[in-house]
């Protein structure tokens, strides 16, 4: 029986620049995969600066269509001591879909129910549009006075940088959970909501099980700690950088049965509850590949979507569940990873494309590497 799953999350225009070297000084700090808000502050050019001070400033690609000037960050960046500067040059640009309501609605064959401006926004006509052609059943909720969210996506391809910059609106301004998004279903996902969202919708009953995917912005919100909500979460996945930055963690992990933790190129931990009722942790090193990686968007979204299908497959429920199973997951995620590495626009491998990586036990057996991937990870 098919699985009802419904997605309560963001659905963005991104606005996609990509560029020549890593954003940071790789002698100094790991490719970014952070994601940030952003105030925008119109005028020539395009200078990115955190709170103390760094900054990143990106010759423009030709016909950028805008906007250009200033974006002030809402988190410092690492690469360095502070204050900073690195000088990057875009090599092109394109308009996606993007946001993790999207990402897993189309990860996992999901119903969506995201926030957009009124009818006649056009960046809200833009996402509908997106959305359409990527074939999600969508349930607007209209905040009248809004524009829909956007997000300008700087990314070094492969070189592994990854920053999202958000310019956000609508689901800031919703006042409660709609409705919509805590009718029953077999599966709930709550993605990259403010925490007081998040929870609640979390909570609301109507789930057999409940995924929940945050983003930076919830390790640090305070109001509430994703510890007030975290015994409504049956699987939390975030990437590494995330999690550590997540004061109380270990509060968190002991009351989340399933728990995700990605690190690039470093591979994956899955700590859980094995059937003895101890706790558990499987390391799964990142899938092989034989060549750079194109671009890192959505990696994290399509290891997590992955891991969560194979476990509900096999029919695991929240709870204990078996060594092997988790082994087998994190594996089939890590594989799904690799390959959407390989994916320049929106969009997933499919089971039968991660069943033939597993059996290839690489990705790119016998490849050359893709067109426009990096050659090296030197600037």
């Amino acid at each position: 029986m098919a699985r009802r799953t419904l997605v309560f999350g963001p659905a963005y225009l991104d606005r996609v620049v990509h560029v020549d070297r890593p954003l940071v000084d790789p002698a100094l700090s790991p490719p970014l995969d952070q994601s940030v808000d952003g105030r925008w502050e119109f005028g020539e050019g395009l200078t990115l600066i955190d709170p103390i001070g760094s900054r990143i400033v990106v010759e423009l690609p030709g016909g950028w269509p805008g906007p250009t000037g200033v974006v002030a960050l809402s988190r410092p960046l690492p690469g360095g001591p502070p204050p900073w500067r690195r000088a990057v040059r875009g090599l092109s640009w394109h308009d996606d879909l993007g946001g993790m309501g999207a990402g897993f609605a189309a990860a996992l064959g999901g119903e969506l129910v995201s926030a957009v401006g009124p009818e006649d926004d056009p960046t809200s006509r833009v996402v509908a549009d997106l959305l359409a052609r990527a074939g999600i059943a969508h349930r607007p909720v209209r905040v009248p006075g809004r524009p829909a969210d956007w997000t300008l996506l700087v990314t070094s391809g492969g070189f592994g940088d990854k920053l999202p910059i958000g310019f956000r609106g609508c689901h800031a301004a919703l006042g409660s959970v709609p409705h919509e998004a805590t009718s029953p279903c077999d599966l709930r996902v709550v993605g990259s909501l403010p925490n007081r969202l998040a929870g609640e919708a979390l909570r609301a009953p109507g789930a057999a099980v409940r995924f929940f995917a945050p983003a930076m912005r919830n390790m640090l919100d305070r109001n509430p700690p994703l510890s007030d909500f975290a015994e409504a979460i049956d699987v939390l996945s975030c990437n590494r950088r995330e999690w550590e930055s997540l004061a109380d963690r270990e509060e968190v992990a002991w009351r989340v049965p399933v728990l995700a933790i990605t690190d690039g190129p470093e591979g994956s931990t899955v700590r859980f509850t094995t059937l003895e009722g101890d706790p558990g942790r499987v390391k799964v090193p990142a899938f092989p590949r034989s060549h750079p990686p194109r671009d890192t968007n959505r990696a994290g979204e399509a290891y997590a979507a992955t891991l969560l299908a194979t476990l509900l497959d096999a029919g695991w429920r929240p709870g204990v569940v078996e060594r092997t199973l988790v082994e087998a997951a994190a594996t089939r995620a890590s594989a799904a990873a690799a390959l959407e590495l390989d994916l320049p626009d929106f969009g997933f491998p499919t089971p039968e494309e991660i069943d033939e990586a597993l059996r290839a036990g690489r990705v790119g057996a016998g490849r050359a590497s893709p067109e426009g991937a990096a050659k090296s990870n030197v600037p």
